[in-house]
């Protein structure tokens, strides 16, 4: 059971005499030497303490070195510490410089290519509805060429059936031009027999004008139609004029549509180079980041062998701390072993001088 009322004073004491023994004073040797009692915890405050008063005597009782050369061994490893950090920090600074340049050089890459992309696609939809317009303007100047191919056919046939009325009124005045001669022959030819044949010829001539004025009726009525004809003819010509007028006004339209689209072509040409310049620029700028991000890699692995380096050289000052204290310890066990065997020798140098 551990002794109560263990004191600061207690604990220097037994690491006192410890040291003076050549013995490391831990807390288990500073335990023993106190007979086993307190308690590591009681124990570890002291002894940390007395160490921190003793730093120097204990350093110097250790290694057996002068505490000017264990002063000096000291800065320079704590120098060699301080030029790893300056370097690690230094490092990390740079990589967190270019990481920032790399982050705003890649928002700049994505602003330009969301423009180039947004310009794209308003240059696509003015394209599609120039398409869509010029389509329009294509389906109506055909419906256009078709009702002026119908209206040609229209007066061409009516301008054929005009001929054929014509054509019936010169027949019919040739045939009464004919019947006339043939009448006035037949009254030359048949004065002789106009007592005799008066009845018949009466009756012929009643009969023929009878034809005339049927013919003559007829005539009217074809002349009639003709006029209707004309004037048919005329609405069909005035149409006809102002389908033209149409078909001159669509083909201006298709014309200045023809433009538009051959200006919008010229857009679009210089808005395909504008594109492809851009996605020049952005494969120029990927390259360059990818340049940067291979550049901060490379930062990133020189960080990672400086810290590596550095931990080494924590690890092989810890292993020459522990080569040194093992050093000592050794070097304190066989100065205690000479000590014993002096002791031995005068021990025994005595005896035999007694004998």
């Amino acid at each position: 059971m551990a002794r109560a009322g263990i004191l600061y004073s207690h604990v220097a004491q037994a690491a006192a005499t410890l040291l003076q023994d050549g013995k490391n004073p831990t807390v288990d040797n500073v335990r023993e030497a106190l007979g086993n009692t307190g308690s590591k915890s009681t124990i570890a405050p002291f002894l940390k303490r007395w160490k921190a008063e003793q730093q120097d005597a204990i350093a110097e009782a250790e290694s057996g070195l002068p505490a000017p050369l264990l002063q000096a061994v000291k800065g320079l490893h704590q120098h060699m510490q301080a030029e790893a950090s300056q370097q690690i920090e230094q490092a990390r600074q740079a990589h967190g410089v270019a990481m920032g340049e790399a982050a705003e050089r890649e928002n700049q890459l994505r602003t330009g290519h969301q423009a180039a992309l947004a310009a794209n696609a308003a240059l696509t939809e003015e394209l599609a509805h120039a398409r869509e317009t010029l389509s329009q303007l294509s389906t109506k100047h055909h419906a256009q060429t078709v009702a002026l191919a119908t209206v040609q056919a229209e007066s061409a046939g009516l301008q054929q059936r005009l001929a054929d009325r014509a054509a019936e009124v010169a027949t019919l005045d040739h045939q009464l031009t004919q019947t006339r001669a043939q009448f006035e022959h037949y009254q030359e030819a048949t004065a002789t027999q106009r007592a005799e044949e008066r009845q018949a010829y009466e009756q012929r001539i009643a009969r023929l004008d009878q034809e005339v004025a049927d013919a003559n009726r007829h005539i009217a009525s074809q002349q009639a139609t003709l006029g209707q004809q004309e004037v048919k003819l005329a609405h069909l010509a005035a149409d006809l004029s102002n389908q033209k007028q149409a078909l001159r006004e669509s083909q201006e339209a298709l014309a200045a549509e023809r433009s538009a689209r051959e200006r919008l072509a010229d857009r679009l040409e210089d808005a395909t180079a504008a594109k492809d310049s851009l996605a020049a620029q952005l494969a120029a700028a990927q390259q360059q980041l990818s340049d940067v991000r291979s550049a901060l890699a490379a930062k990133e692995r020189e960080a990672v062998m400086l810290a590596d380096q550095a931990r080494r050289a924590e690890t092989r000052a810890d292993q020459l701390n522990e080569e040194k204290l093992a050093w000592l310890q050794e070097r304190a066990t066989l100065e205690h072993r000479a000590q014993s065997a002096e002791t031995k020798t005068a021990t025994l140098s005595g005896s035999a001088t007694t004998s």
